[in-house]
């Protein structure tokens, strides 16, 4: 049988061969974060957008599809039952910088000296917060686009962009004990309606 390990690696020390099998594992972690990358960064993202929307409010629903009204569901990011309303949050993962405004019909990004164009999230944003209004009627919804933190809008932001980054409002989270009885109520019925 013919010896695995060529003759130079046999004639290191023993404080050497630890060196040098601590700078291939190296070597290896690094090669496994490089090709992860980007799924690191969308897990931590993530992690953050989670952290956001949690803190405002006392109940989070995720990933959730409501009637459109039209016999079809709309999906929508998260549901968020605030002190004063339900919260329709749609999450944009952008880079870059961010060009918008509730007036204009495309907003733009601008990455890596190129410029790409959007429709407004507000439409999609005015649908979604229909199909609540349309399961709960009389109930305050409000929405919000939630940006990670590799997006910067460089001129005015509009009011219902929210970054990441931006801590939320509040000293705390508000417990269910602060939601008023006819929103707590409001809730439930969303929760049924996704059944």
């Amino acid at each position: 049988m013919t010896d695995m390990f060529p003759n130079w690696i046999e004639s290191l020390t023993a404080t050497e061969q630890r060196r040098l099998t601590g700078l291939l594992i190296l070597s290896i972690v690094l090669i496994l974060l490089y090709l992860f990358r980007d799924s690191l960064r969308y897990w931590r993202e993530g992690l953050q957008i989670t952290r956001v929307v949690k803190r405002l409010g006392a109940r989070v629903l995720r990933n959730v599809h409501l009637p459109d009204g039209l016999g079809g569901r709309i999906g929508i990011d998260f549901l968020v039952l605030a002190i004063d309303a339900i919260l329709v949050i749609d999450v944009k993962r952008y880079d870059g910088l961010i060009y918008g405004s509730e007036r204009i019909d495309e907003w733009t990004q601008s990455i890596h000296r190129r410029s790409y164009k959007f429709p407004n999230p507000d439409i999609w944003l005015q649908q979604q917060i229909g199909a609540v209004r349309m399961t709960v009627p009389g109930i305050p919804v409000r929405g919000l686009h939630l940006f990670t933190d590799s997006a910067v809008f460089p001129k005015d932001k509009p009011s219902n962009v929210l970054l990441a980054k931006d801590p939320p409002g509040g000293a705390r989270r508000p417990r269910l004990n602060d939601i008023p009885e006819e929103l707590q109520t409001a809730w439930i019925q969303l929760i049924h309606a996704l059944d």
